[in-house]
């Protein structure tokens, strides 16, 4: 297959042509947090906003500079998007500090990209402010409000060829080492025209995405490609489907949408979150596909997905697995639009071997795997021995290797990353090279099956262990845990010797029921499954393990926090030798004014990365850096943890703790709280509800 040729039109030419076009049928639909329509653009009106953008950039950098897009989820976002490309500015896509201490990654990929200049919103403004005091590197960049700057039409398309640089995009990873991967045009250009043709997208297309936009599935498959094929595009917050994920699905229904995508974590979270009694009226019938990626893809979650929506017009054929990553641009396999997801079960014990061999569903050591798709086209993929850099023999697991147009142009400013994941060949020789992905899988008749990381393997005793196998084993051993809610890790123990602990998420109804069966039934499983025993078992509060931004499990950031104790740890066991330390204090007769008032303290400092004693009850939110998203989610754990129907304008309506107590001790005939406050039973160990809740309070990411 070919590369981009220069007769390509490009994303900045495209759009330009669109916005000349009275019959075009692209446009950008943002909906609010209640799945109103709050924002509608069509392509003249992206042009002009994109070219204004341009304009200022064209005043203010070089060509070739990178520019730094801080934007929470918004229409806005894209024309910034679009304004770098537009002027030749690569743009370079992170999330902002929704907390104080997440500053730290912000100041980190500002520094790694060596921007000068940061586009954001008016919204903003405020945090700006806080960022610039908690970061030098952050204070001395010049930040742009996008919102109203004046349209320029003699602003013209800066020229582009395909190995110009596009955008930056930073993997999840470390905060301390960032990875910004160089995405060129022609990368963008190829995997779109792939991805356009596998999934059948076209202009009577109808895109419905609430992925982040900085991420590269949210950035690329949600917003750029229906700009590349000219179709309808609704959008909304990634919180705004996290707090209520019936706005995803309401909004496939009323904009007849056809294509969208999310990690298998979002289809566990529609049929948990949204009863059976709230979904007479969705109508899935128009979904074309619906991609599955980002994480590992369980199996359960999809046929309970299909199963429980089947009624509402949901097709299972409609789920397209993909594998993709943002060093590949994106999109390096996929399940084709109409054909139906391919699941097999291999034999556990000899994956455990790096061996790879089918067997029958039903015996007793089969493990489902879903396939991801066969390779894109002009995509070659091989499957390679890491430490020989020998393809592997057709049933045996190895490290997948990717080549082709997609693969990026390297890491910015990182030559010795670039040369240890870039460009590697095979041992045979040979002029093309290939991508190391650090994934592990396998072809079983030309399907591609992922089957873990490279550094994520566990190894006890010569034999190696998948933590997915530890995780699901433990989740379905009782029902109080969450499915996709698990970390599985390597500790090294008293002598030197390897241990397995594993963190997992409790469902949020569930929390308070007493331990003691939940880590037997877990033990007992684990055993039995894998004949592995466990050092460690951390129960967290929904919400607790730590995900990159696309949603995969970070384990071993998991492992570091809970060596650190920063987990949000409801219940922990460990071998009788191990406990240390004294009982927990005895829990108080009732709910007090000082527990809430200490709650929230501890939430706010948490949440915002500030001491404690730097928070005044009468202190206004506001003033102490807590945004917009953030109070959204102040509401939604305070309303959680008392069992309590609390608004989500909580924060602004009753803006410091004073106010929020008095709140919600006291309602009064304005504000109601619908509810009473829940006074759980203690769990068992002792300690007060609402100081056991103050390690509860991460937000309920999946």
């Amino acid at each position: 297959m070919r590369a981009s040729s220069k007769t390509d039109l490009f994303l900045p030419q495209r759009l330009d042509r669109r916005a000349n076009a009275e019959s075009d049928t692209w446009s950008l639909t943002f909906l609010d947090s209640k799945g109103l329509s709050d924002t509608c653009w069509e392509a003249a009106t992206l042009r002009g906003r994109s070219r204004a953008i341009a304009a200022q950039l064209e005043r203010m950098t070089e060509p070739g500079e990178p520019v730094l897009l801080v934007f929470e989820p918004s229409a806005a976002f894209l024309a910034a998007f679009l304004g770098c490309l537009w002027s030749g500015r690569p743009a370079t896509p992170i999330n902002p500090p929704r907390r104080n201490r997440l500053v730290e990654r912000l100041q980190s990929v500002a520094e790694d990209c060596g921007a000068r200049v940061a586009l954001t919103s008016v919204a903003l403004s405020q945090a700006v402010s806080h960022w610039g005091d908690a970061s030098p590197a952050l204070a001395a960049l010049h930040w742009i409000a996008v919102d109203d700057l004046p349209d320029a039409p003699d602003c013209v398309i800066a020229p582009i060829a395909a190995s110009d640089l596009a955008f930056i995009q930073y993997t999840s990873g470390s905060t301390s080492s960032p990875k910004g991967v160089r995405i060129t045009h022609g990368n963008l250009h190829y995997d779109m025209e792939q991805m356009a043709a596998a999934w059948a997208l076209s202009p009577g297309s109808t895109m419905v995405t609430w992925l982040p936009a900085f991420h590269d599935l949210g950035l690329i498959f949600g917003l750029l490609l229906p700009l590349h094929v000219g179709c309808a595009t609704v959008q909304m917050a990634p919180n705004s489907f996290l707090q209520r994920p019936r706005l995803w699905l309401d909004a496939i229904t009323r904009f007849r949408g056809t294509h969208s995508a999310a990690p298998s974590f979002a289809y566990d979270l529609c049929c948990r979150r949204i009863p059976p009694d709230q979904r007479s009226d969705l109508d899935l019938s128009s979904l074309v596909m619906t991609m599955n990626a980002a994480e590992p893809i369980n199996p359960e979650v999809m046929d309970r997905f299909a199963g429980e929506f089947a009624a509402h017009g949901f097709a299972r054929d409609a789920f397209a697995p993909a594998y993709g990553l943002a060093e590949s641009t994106l999109a390096v396999t996929g399940n084709g639009t109409g054909e139906a997801p391919i699941v097999r079960h291999f034999d556990a014990g000899d994956l455990e071997r790096h061996k790879s061999r089918t067997v029958d569903a039903a015996a007793s050591n089969a493990r489902a795997l879903v396939g991801c798709g066969r390779p894109l086209p002009g995509i070659p993929i091989v499957i390679v021995d890491p430490e020989t850099s020998r393809p592997c023999r057709p049933d045996t697991i190895g490290e997948i290797w990717v080549g082709g147009p997609t693969i990026g142009d390297g890491y910015w400013r990182r030559p010795d990353a670039t040369a240890e994941a870039f460009g590697a060949t095979l041992e045979s020789g040979g002029t093309e090279s290939f991508l190391r992905t650090g994934d592990l899988g396998v072809f079983v008749e030309g399907e591609l099956f992922v089957t873990g990381r490279i550094k994520d393997l566990i190894i006890l005793s010569g034999v190696n262990h998948y933590p997915q196998d530890i995780e699901r084993a433990a989740q379905g051993a009782h029902d109080a845990l969450r499915t996709d809610g698990g970390a599985a890790f390597e500790v090294t123990g008293a002598a030197g010797k390897e241990r397995v602990v594993l963190v997992q998420e409790l469902e949020r109804t569930r929390r308070n029921e007493a331990p003691e069966p939940i880590f037997q039934a877990i033990l007992d499983s684990v055993w039995r499954e894998l004949e592995l025993p466990l050092a460690g078992i951390a129960l967290l509060s929904p919400g607790g393990v730590l995900r990159t931004s696309s949603g995969k499990i970070q384990r071993a950031a998991n492992r570091r926090a809970w060596l650190a104790g920063h987990l949000p740890v409801v219940a922990e066991w460990s071998p009788p030798a191990a406990r240390h330390g004294p009982a927990p204090p005895a829990r108080p007769a009732a709910l007090s004014e000082r527990d809430l008032e200490e709650w929230l303290r501890t939430w706010l400092a948490q949440h915002l990365g500030i001491g404690r004693e730097q928070i005044t009850s009468r202190q206004g939110f506001a003033d102490m850096g807590l945004d917009s998203s953030g109070s959204v989610e102040l509401s939604f754990d305070l309303g959680a943890c008392l069992g309590m129907d609390l608004t989500e304008t909580l924060c602004f309506d009753h803006p410091n703790i004073d106010a929020v107590v008095a709140h919600v001790l006291r309602p009064s005939p304005q504000h109601p709280a619908k509810g009473e406050p829940r006074v759980h039973a203690p769990s068992p160990g002792g300690g007060s509800d609402l100081l056991e809740l103050l390690k509860e309070v991460e937000r309920d990411k999946a």
